[in-house]
């Protein structure tokens, strides 16, 4: 190619680049013109409560959107909180049989320990147990004998008594004008009865106010509650005499129902066979007490050591007696001078019994 075509050439590209630069900047004109003509004619037909409106409703929507993905997240966990999800369903069987099988092992183990502690404690209680016997029977090895001394009514009495140094029961006469201060000596004692009079079949030497068969309800009840005035922390109370009136089934009925009024315990000093006492005694729901022995119906110290064996015979064979002597000074010997054969027995108060 020769240099005249080259040089017309290279004018004809100059001139086709030159066109097509001014194509492109007239439709990028055009362009911007009708994009501004748009937006004018957007904003011409917005008022502004118009697009404040439009904005709210947009929140609003926003807004609700969140709320319901926010209800359908809760949904989706009550309902497998409550394994009602059906595409859970299989999962939650086989975390529910993890579980299970864990706590069996957990109740297995804690089963095999529980058993084990059981076992122990039981061991324990049964060394406990046989210690407690073993210390029981060690120290109740004797048999038990309690001794009532009757006719309780002086400060001479009670000197003697006490001299004696042995755990002898008083049991006091109600306080009368001719011994008037038997609840007061009472008090020198931790444990006491009363000694209630109870008419006899025969006997010339009555106490003042000595009940009688024949007595209505009112006058056994005043004169039960006479001693209870009396005498507030006794618990058990013995028969002066009453061979007449312990073998009488009504009057002993009357005097008992003045008795549980009081919470008063009769202790029978059966001075008579056919006493009624212990037919009552269930009736009544009180535990029969009754004398064994007397010790002194003759005023003889041999006499008297020979009731005494008999009562300690007595409570070896049944583990418990009851002897009833009275304050006389040839009883109050024959007991010191029996304390070799008393060692025998252990002496107790009849609380440490019922």
């Amino acid at each position: 190619m020769n240099k005249k075509y080259k040089v017309l050439l290279a004018l004809c590209l100059v001139v086709f680049g030159i066109f097509l630069f001014a194509f492109g900047a007239l439709f990028l004109k055009k362009e911007e013109n009708k994009t501004f003509e748009y937006n004018q004619t957007i904003n011409k037909k917005k008022s502004l409560p118009a697009v404040e409106q439009e904005n709210n409703f947009s929140l609003n929507d926003i807004n609700l959107t969140l709320e319901n993905e926010k209800l359908e997240f809760l949904d989706k966990n009550i309902s497998e909180i409550l394994n009602l999800n059906p595409v859970n369903t299989e999962l939650n069987q086989t975390k529910e049989d993890n579980q299970t099988s864990f706590l069996e092992i957990v109740e297995q183990n804690a089963s095999k320990e529980l058993k084990n502690e059981l076992k122990n404690e039981e061991q324990n209680i049964s060394n406990k147990d046989n210690n407690k016997t073993q210390t029981l029977v060690q120290k109740n090895t004797k048999p038990r004998l309690a001794i009532i001394i009757d006719d309780m009514a002086s400060h001479t009495h009670v000197d003697m008594l006490k001299k004696t140094n042995l755990k002898l029961i008083p049991s006091f006469f109600p306080p009368d004008k001719h011994h008037p201060y038997t609840a007061e000596f009472a008090k020198d004692f931790d444990f006491f009865m009363v000694h209630l009079p109870l008419a006899a079949i025969k006997y010339d030497k009555a106490e003042l106010n000595t009940l009688h068969p024949s007595d209505d309800v009112q006058k056994i009840n005043k004169r039960v509650a006479f001693v209870k005035e009396q005498f507030p922390k006794v618990k058990f109370i013995n028969n002066h005499t009453g061979s007449l009136f312990t073998a009488n089934k009504q009057a002993m009925e009357k005097l008992f129902n003045a008795f549980k009024q009081n919470d008063f315990i009769f202790v029978d000093s059966r001075t008579i066979g056919n006493s009624k006492a212990k037919n009552l005694t269930s009736h009544f729901k009180q535990p029969y007490i009754a004398r064994d022995v007397f010790l002194d119906n003759e005023d003889d110290i041999v006499y008297i050591k020979n009731q005494l064996k008999q009562a300690i015979d007595e409570a070896k064979k049944k583990g418990f007696a009851i002897a009833i002597g009275h304050p006389r000074e040839k009883t109050f010997k024959a007991l010191v001078q029996s304390v070799d054969l008393l060692n025998s027995v252990e002496l107790v108060y009849l609380n440490e019994i019922y």
